[in-house]
């Protein structure tokens, strides 16, 4: 099992900083005053995808990856010379400090480890094929009654098939809100459209994995890779590629808080989700 100090160290690689909690005391104070930087701002939830969407401005795993899903949407092999960087160095982080508290970011009664799970059913949610993320341990985020209403998230008790209302699940790997004209030239936008700038996340859990944030952990030693599951409202997303990447269209000119709300109705992570590499 991973524990929570693991999932720290994957938050720090996912937001690009050196992540701790208020419940951890001593290291993770430290580890916090060894980055030369402001005092740390609190991380919440509905804060959590915009401020992976900043700290891909300044990630070189993030710049990597765009470079490669511009290549995959473009119908063409990566770019000659492209070299491949998907491991964040958590130990080098410096620039941002975050911390959280575990109560109202986490939420346990939904965490679940998957790691030795092999599905042999077919599941749905929100009308969508769900590939349950088998081989991966959770970590529940707290989002329930944290929105408007929970009827995006379906019921705690759940068969293979979809309930009325909820949202479809994506994973969410690489996001870079100034992606601009990534499918340019290959999808005509009509009238006022912009594609290409928003949020990228895909229904298939093997397609996200070569986009993944990797870390070798502080505490163990050890290699892991990092996403987030989330629910993607069908309202707000394009689909490309033969289904297998969603955009959340972010149009260019729009203000920051405008864009908060986008991202607040569109997608919302509920999973942090942890595999050992």
């Amino acid at each position: 099992m991973i524990d929570k100090e693991i999932a720290l160290e994957a938050l720090s690689a996912l937001c690009n900083a050196k992540v701790a909690s208020v419940q951890s005391q001593g290291s993770q104070t430290a580890y916090l005053q060894s980055a030369r930087s402001a005092p740390p701002q609190q991380l919440l939830i509905k804060q959590f995808i915009p401020t992976i969407l900043d700290a891909d401005d300044t990630c070189e795993v993030s710049q990597c990856n765009f470079a490669r899903i511009q290549d995959l949407l473009g119908g063409v092999q990566p770019r000659a010379g492209f070299h491949r960087v998907n491991q964040v160095d958590i130990g080098a982080v410096k620039d941002k400090n975050h911390i959280i508290d575990e109560n109202e970011f986490y939420d346990p009664r939904f965490d679940y480890d998957f790691s030795n799970l092999r599905d042999t059913e077919t599941y749905y949610r929100g009308g969508e094929v769900y590939e349950r993320p088998c081989g991966w341990q959770r970590f529940a985020l707290r989002v329930l009654d944290n929105y408007d209403g929970n009827a995006w998230l379906g019921t705690r008790y759940r068969s293979t098939q979809s309930v009325p209302g909820e949202w479809p699940v994506s994973y969410h790997g690489t996001s870079k809100k100034g992606a601009d004209g990534i499918i340019a030239g290959h999808y005509k936008p009509g009238p006022g459209q912009t594609y290409g700038r928003g949020i990228y996340s895909t229904p298939y859990i093997n397609e996200v994995i070569p986009y993944a944030k990797t870390f070798t952990s502080m505490k163990n030693g050890k290699k892991y890779r990092v996403i987030l599951q989330n629910r993607i409202n069908p309202q707000y997303r394009q689909k490309y590629n033969n289904d297998k990447y969603w955009l959340i269209p972010i149009p260019h000119g729009t203000s920051e808080k405008d864009e908060e709300k986008i991202v607040h109705k569109a997608i919302r992570p509920y999973g942090l989700l942890l595999q050992e590499v």
